[in-house]
């Protein structure tokens, strides 16, 4: 808590070397907030009053400490389950006040939001009006998928490091330092509540937060400067230590920012004194090797460092050297592309192409589906990782752009043109016979009509498939692109009535039956098998496609609509009926763009609604039916 708010963020960012956030509304009445956000997902806000609050509407405790200090006055934990937090506490003798629901933001959700209007945030303490500075509050963050995170924290650890950088290279907080009178009363106290212990000596007792995170309680009686710091203000935290990529650097950066007298260095420990930081210490250390190793080799950074080459490398030569050869020249088994081709990697490097076939993989083929929570072994952060190496193995620097307006063509004429050149490599029904399937409902839900018109005029650079460009006319490569995408519900269906974007009468499939009844997970996602036996079933629905209207021409589940098609969601709003007719949404990703949609619609007085739990890209290669549009 500072008294001077602006003052305190220039000096953060411009001397310190923080990266701080613009001031926003905090989460007490009156006050200002400017977060400062750390790779392993700490933070630490810098809070002041702000200059229109009127002074009743202020916290009474923030008052009182900006009277005479400022400092750390308050810190706080994070709970996946504040509910649970309380019972556990309770459970064990503490008088908590109860679960409080709050918004992080005074700002009011519009247009297409994430954002539902609803609580963001819970939090717990043992005294609201007064909180004990020497304990934790309790913050949930609600709906934020902790499990999740946990399991790919790898990947949010290391794009934290590429996107929240600190000039003063700070890459996590390794502690909070609590100074406390009586080091065994205090531990008795903590170890109560449930926290771990890591080691106690006579002057400190160090708890396990989360991965490297910790918590020290720290004895004044044998610290003048912390006798004095308990003397004025109590029992609270005096310090915060952090983390830091090269020590040695992070002292020359205070040197050439700080006076000499503001800080010092011991072998393993920079020190600025609480006197040039606004009332707090602030202490940084050397990162662990293990940790700065893991960061190099997992950054998909466009200059890959060397030991993230040689995990690329061994994660090609584990996951992708049986089916696409040693040195990614292709066709080594099951017809697996080439992965040197500068075509294929140029013209996907600005999309989700590749991504998605890591990602999700093609059914009814040996490509498997390699992301974690697709059931494969790697993390988000790896099949990046291997991305930016393929890309820069073949050298690719800039991306091909291509248009993402749908090709208009003759699919007649492209049935006889695939007949006569295409079918003796990709087989007379897309199966593939020395070349790659092209029947597959994940290659055409992922590849736009241009990436496959690029691929048919200009050829696929070390591979047998040529260039077709001075052979066929654009009339008859049209003509292949528009029957290419026409198989996308199938290579054996008739051909379809073409399917142009519903109109508001059309959009409730089945009007006159009843609404299905679906089993939720975390209450708002529903399986695939469920929605498909619904649509078996004709039932009363609505169905969202919240990707883009290209990805739906591309390929969408029969009768969807497809949100982006509206610019705002008030039009939208007002031409789907909320009578209780069940709405269900659909992304690829597979719950990012559809949670925007479903939290628009909470907002708007929605409340049967639903995701599609896997996604388009799932629900393709399950078998359920897909159509292409126009």
């Amino acid at each position: 808590m500072v008294k001077d708010l602006e003052t305190a963020m220039s000096y953060y960012r411009d001397t310190l070397g923080f990266n701080v956030r613009g001031a926003q509304a905090g989460a007490f009445d009156g006050s200002l907030t400017a977060s400062i956000s750390i790779a392993d997902m700490s933070s630490f806000n810098l809070l002041g009053i702000s200059d229109s609050a009127e002074e009743n509407t202020v916290p009474e405790f923030i008052q009182t400490f900006l009277s005479s200090d400022e400092g750390v006055r308050l810190y706080s934990l994070s709970s996946s389950s504040a509910d649970s937090t309380f019972s556990a506490l309770t459970t064990n003798g503490y008088a908590m006040d109860s679960v409080e629901a709050f918004r992080n933001t005074a700002r009011k959700p519009e247009g297409w939001s994430w954002d539902d209007g609803e609580p963001t945030a819970k939090s717990l303490d043992f005294d609201v009006s007064n909180p004990p500075a020497h304990l934790p509050r309790f913050i949930e963050s609600v709906g934020y998928d902790y499990a999740g995170t946990d399991s790919d924290w790898r990947t949010y650890y290391v794009y934290g490091r590429m996107f929240n950088g600190h000039a003063n290279g700070v890459i996590g907080m390794s502690a909070i330092r609590v100074a406390v009178e009586d080091l065994d009363a205090s531990h008795d106290e903590f170890e109560k509540m449930g926290f771990e212990l890591i080691d106690k000596t006579e002057t400190t007792a160090r708890y396990e937060l989360y991965r490297n995170h910790e918590l020290h309680l720290v004895s004044a009686k044998t610290d003048q400067s912390l006798q004095d710091f308990v003397a004025k203000r109590g029992e609270g935290v005096f310090a915060l230590r952090f983390e830091v990529e090269q020590l040695d650097s992070t002292y020359q950066y205070f040197e050439n920012e700080l006076p000499e007298e503001a800080f010092s260095k011991s072998a393993d420990l920079i020190t600025i004194l609480p006197e040039h930081a606004f009332g707090v210490q602030l202490e940084f250390e050397q990162e662990s090797d293990e940790q700065g190793l893991m960061a190099r080799k997992l950054m998909p950074k466009p200059d890959l460092d060397s030991v993230a080459i040689v995990h690329a490398q061994e994660l090609y030569t584990k996951y992708c050297t049986l089916c696409h050869g040693d040195n990614r020249e292709g066709y080594a088994a099951d017809n697996a592309p080439s992965l040197r081709s500068k075509s294929l990697l140029a013209t996907s490097k600005n999309n989700n192409f590749m991504r998605y076939t890591i990602q999700f993989g093609r059914g009814n083929s040996a490509m498997a589906g390699y992301l974690k929570n697709q059931g494969g072994p790697m993390e988000y952060i790896e099949i990046e990782l291997l991305l930016e190496w393929l890309y820069q193995m073949a050298e690719v620097e800039e991306p091909i752009d291509l248009s993402r307006e749908p090709v208009l063509g003759d699919i007649d004429l492209g049935a006889r043109v695939y007949k006569e050149n295409c079918a003796v490599c990709h087989g007379e029904n897309g199966e593939g016979i020395s070349a790659p399937a092209l029947a597959n409902p994940m290659l055409l839900a992922t590849a736009t009509d241009h990436f496959l018109r690029y691929a048919i005029a200009e050829g696929r650079d070390g591979t047998p498939m040529i260039a077709f460009k001075d052979s066929l006319s654009d009339e008859k490569i049209d003509g292949l692109t528009a029957f290419l995408r026409s198989r996308a519900s199938g290579w054996d269906i008739p051909k379809l009535d073409s399917v142009v974007v519903p109109k508001p009468e059309e959009y409730v499939l089945n009007e006159d039956n009843e609404a299905p009844v679906f089993e939720l997970k975390d209450g708002k996602f529903v399986s695939a098998e469920q929605v498909n036996q619904a649509i078996k079933d004709n039932k009363r629905m609505v169905i969202l496609d919240a990707r883009s209207e290209v990805a739906w021409r591309q390929m969408h589940i029969p009768g969807a609509i497809p949100v982006p098609y509206y610019q705002e969601p008030e039009e939208f709003i007002n031409d789907i009926p909320n009578d209780g007719t069940q709405i269900v949404i659909y992304c690829a990703c597979p719950h990012a763009a559809s949670e925007r949609v479903l939290s628009t619609l909470k907002r708007n007085g929605f409340k049967n609604a639903a995701i599609i739990d896997e996604g388009i890209l799932v629900w393709a290669q399950m078998g359920f039916p897909v159509r292409n549009g126009s």
